[in-house]
């Protein structure tokens, strides 16, 4: 009986071995399957945690070279008088338009608008949401003001420094001083009759300022070189007709060197100078723009530019920023915002000196005084 059970018994037994050596091969076969299933699913999962890690970067990347402003994708510019003036208007859109090409910007402009209608306008200008709106004009500081504080638009203004607004509120000063000191130096070393003199359309600070230091280079170069002096009126920048009746009663006492400043005014300017009736020639320095292109008569000695381009480029800059209105911008013979036009008929000696001059100011070695008030201008000429 034992025989059979053993023989029995044998039979299973190798089968069990069979089948465990299978199993074996199999455990092992599916652990090796499980290692590459799990280590597949641990690259997908890093993979995906990569992706979400670059995107997340990416955006980061996005919102920090946007900037904390915006894109300005259009300029507007207000002017009181027409853009033909070789001067204040035309040298305010001519910037504008230089500025938004080089941006790609669009630019609207609305000129030749005056005072009266002046805060109606520039709120139809804000209500079309300009990436940045000059009021071209200091006379448009409150109603610019106003407008800018209710569409939160950023806005320029002139000649109020103190009260400028982060993000929607900004101001260009100048030190115009600075190069009405280098005309100064010109006319004197220019005049044959050793007389000059210097005509301003209006009670402007721009222009007190400039007849001060207009006063101050004639005298660096003769102390005590007569400055003849006239004003057309409390307001006249664009009369041309007063303009050439105050300039040929000037040529009349004895000046053949005239800095006139003035907007529409310095047309009239350049009438009574080119029909001169004197012994010797008379010279024109201009103001803010280049009459050049109209001067048929050779009579433009030079001009105290005034040049808006930098100026509006960092506005634009600061709005992208988020910087702009935290501080007015100065015009200023540093920065270029101010300079002397250069003409063919400023003797190669004479502009060294001017040359010379204008180094010892942006080195702080002239100090060039600024008169603010008529009374100050008056007391620079006598001085």
């Amino acid at each position: 009986m034992q025989g059979p059970k053993e023989k029995k018994l044998s039979m299973p037994l190798a089968t069990v071995l069979v089948l465990a050596l299978l199993a074996l091969a199999g455990l092992v076969a599916g652990c090796g399957g499980g290692g590459s299933s799990s280590s597949g699913s641990t690259e997908a999962t890093e993979s995906t945690e990569g992706e979400a890690e670059a995107a997340a970067s990416g955006e980061e990347k996005e919102e920090e070279g946007g900037g904390s402003g915006s894109s300005v994708e259009k300029i507007a510019i207000a002017t009181p008088a027409k853009a033909n003036d070789y001067g204040w208007n035309e040298q305010g859109v001519t910037a504008a338009e230089k500025v938004a090409e080089e941006i790609g910007a669009e630019l609207e402009q609305t000129t030749d608008i005056g005072y009266e209608q002046t805060e109606t306008v520039l709120r139809q200008m804000a209500e079309k949401e300009p990436g940045l709106l000059i009021a071209q004009a200091s006379g448009y500081d409150t109603a610019a003001k106003r407008v800018a504080e209710e569409f939160e638009v950023p806005t320029v203004t002139y000649d109020i420094a103190n009260e400028v607004k982060p993000g929607i509120l900004t101001s260009i000063i100048t030190s115009s001083q600075e190069g009405a000191y280098l005309a100064g130096i010109l006319a004197a070393k220019t005049t044959k009759s050793g007389k000059v003199g210097v005509v301003i359309s209006a009670s402007d600070t721009n222009w007190f300022e400039m007849t001060g230091g207009y006063a101050a280079g004639v005298h660096s170069v003769d102390p005590s070189m007569p400055i003849s002096f006239a004003e057309i009126s409390a307001e006249g920048y664009d009369d041309a007709a007063g303009g050439k009746r105050v300039v040929t009663s000037m040529i009349a006492e004895g000046a053949d060197v005239i800095f006139g400043m003035g907007d529409g005014a310095s047309f009239g300017y350049l009438q009574a100078i080119e029909t001169a009736n004197s012994p010797n020639k008379v010279w024109y320095i201009g103001d803010i723009g280049d009459m050049t292109p109209i001067d048929k008569k050779g009579v433009l000695l030079s001009s105290v530019l005034w040049t808006f381009d930098t100026a509006f480029k960092t506005f634009v800059e600061q709005i992208e920023e988020g910087t702009f209105g935290k501080e007015a911008y100065d015009l200023n013979l540093e920065n270029g915002g101010i300079s002397l036009l250069k003409t063919k008929h400023i003797p190669s000696s004479v502009w060294s000196e001017i040359e010379k001059a204008k180094k010892e100011i942006l080195a702080g070695k002239i100090e060039v005084p600024e008169a603010t008030t008529i009374g100050a201008a008056k007391a620079a000429l006598n001085e």
